[in-house]
C-alpha cells in the first residue's frame, strides 16, 4: 500500500491596496511597506522605484533616501509576491515624490 500527501496552500494575499503608497519630498528619507499573507519573497517585475530606494525582497520594505530627481515624479511599478510554493501575486503601486519644495526660492528675511 501507499499514500499520497497533497498539499494546498493558498497563493499570496495582497494586503496593502494597490496605488499610490505616499507623496515625498525629494531627498527625503522614505519608508513604506508592502505586504501580502503568505509571501516569503518580493520583487519589482515591471517599473521602477524611484532612485535610491530599494525593496527589501525578505520584508516588502522599500527604504532609502530618494535621490536624483530633478522634476516631480510619479514612480509607478508592480511588485509581485511569491510563496514557498512559487504562487504569486502582482499588484501595482505608485510613489510620487515632489521636488517644488527644492525648486522654491526665499526672498528677505
Amino acid at each position: 500500500s501507499s499514500s499520497a500527501l497533497l498539499t494546498v496552500s493558498d497563493a499570496p494575499a495582497w494586503q496593502t491596496a494597490a496605488g499610490s503608497l505616499g507623496s515625498f519630498a525629494a531627498g527625503s528619507s522614505i519608508s513604506v511597506t508592502v505586504n501580502a499573507t503568505n509571501a516569503t519573497s518580493y520583487g519589482v517585475t515591471s517599473g521602477a522605484l524611484p532612485g535610491g530606494l530599494s525593496l527589501n525582497t525578505s520584508t516588502g520594505a522599500i527604504t532609502g533616501t530618494e535621490s536624483g530627481a530633478t522634476q516631480t515624479t510619479t514612480y509607478n511599478f508592480t511588485i509581485r509576491a511569491t510563496d514557498a510554493q512559487a504562487q504569486t501575486a502582482d499588484r501595482a503601486f505608485s510613489i510620487s515624490i515632489n521636488t517644488s519644495i527644492l525648486n522654491s526660492v526665499r526672498f528677505g528675511q
